[in-house]
């Protein structure tokens, strides 16, 4: 017959093993499930799309939005930040007609770019004097397409080929200075005069004197007149160049007349500078009295020129402008 004594400490050793059994494999299950999470953690960080970040310092997705609405909230994020023609692919105008690619007749669009095309033509004159000429021939272009029956962009893109053709036409006097400056010294010094030599007089022989004649004497030979050639003296050039419009400021057109539907015009007197910049802007004659007056010379202040000259030399000049306003 076994001891009981002897069985009961058995059983309580097997109960203690277990007890360590079970809370190491505890452990070892929370350590397998860490592990998990964090490959399932790294996973997911390497799964992020890339970012695109463009010189404007915006983020942006690789995919652009395909849905009406995704458009529609891109141009109105662009309207914000003032991005209405710039920068390519980033701005309203392009956005707006991407929604009308897709839905022709979309009003919101529509509206959208009625509203914005004076300004984002403003924008575009501003940038004739700031970037190349390749950039704002692609703003003048999405204009066009924004809105083909408008002038506005056949204006811009006459204004561009002036300021072009008066950038071409200093780089070709800035060439020819260039070239003078470098020839040399002799070639440009003039020919220097030859020095006369004092004439010298000899004594006379003595001649015996003549017999004594009754004859009458002869007048004397009037002395052999001198040809004098004077030095031809250049003509200075003459000649005066009216000033060149090279940056035109839109005027905005007055909210009250907005709404009422008024249009009209403004006749404008004003100075342009020796440095081509615009004084003394006063009002001539405008029908309706007073309702773009201050609209107009507050643009042609702003406006600038390349000074008229003359004689080569820069001078100033007054111009007088009509200055139209239609919806």
């Amino acid at each position: 017959m076994p001891c009981p004594f002897v069985a009961a400490p058995s059983r309580r050793h097997v109960a203690g093993a277990t007890r360590y059994a079970v809370l190491i494999l505890v452990a070892l299950l929370a350590a397998a499930g860490g592990v998990i999470w964090k490959i399932q953690h790294d996973g997911q960080e390497d799964s992020v799309p890339d970012i695109a970040v463009v010189e404007t310092g915006d983020i942006h997705r690789d995919t652009a939005p395909t849905t009406t609405q995704g458009l529609l909230q891109r141009a109105s994020a662009a309207m914000s930040r003032q991005h209405l023609v710039a920068p390519a692919g980033d701005n309203a105008m392009e956005w707006y007609l991407r929604v009308l690619q897709q839905e022709p007749r979309n009003r919101a669009a529509q509206d959208a770019l009625r509203e914005i095309f004076p300004f984002a033509a403003t924008q575009t004159e501003q940038a004739m004097g700031q970037a190349d000429a390749a950039e704002v021939t692609r703003q003048i272009d999405l204009l066009a397409r924004a809105d083909p029956s408008n002038y506005t962009p056949t204006l811009l893109r006459a204004k561009l080929q002036a300021q072009q053709q008066v950038a071409d036409d200093q780089q070709r006097r800035d060439q020819q200075l260039a070239m003078a400056a470098s020839r040399p010294a002799h070639a440009a010094t003039p020919a220097t005069a030859p020095v006369e030599k004092p004439l010298v007089v000899s004594p006379a022989t003595p001649v015996a004197p003549p017999a004594i004649s009754n004859a009458p004497t002869p007048p004397p030979a009037p002395a052999p007149a001198v040809a004098t050639h004077a030095a031809p003296v250049p003509a200075e050039p003459v000649g005066e160049t009216a000033p060149v419009l090279v940056r035109r400021i839109e005027p905005y057109y007055p909210a009250d007349a907005r709404r009422s539907r008024r249009t009209g015009w403004v006749d404008v007197r004003f100075v342009v500078n020796a440095d081509g910049s615009v004084s003394r802007a006063s009002v001539i004659d405008a029908d309706p009295k007073n309702v773009f007056d201050r609209a107009a010379l507050s643009a042609v202040e702003r406006w600038q020129f390349t000074p008229g000259t003359r004689n080569g030399t820069p001078t100033a000049s007054e111009l007088r402008q009509r200055i139209e306003f239609h919806l």
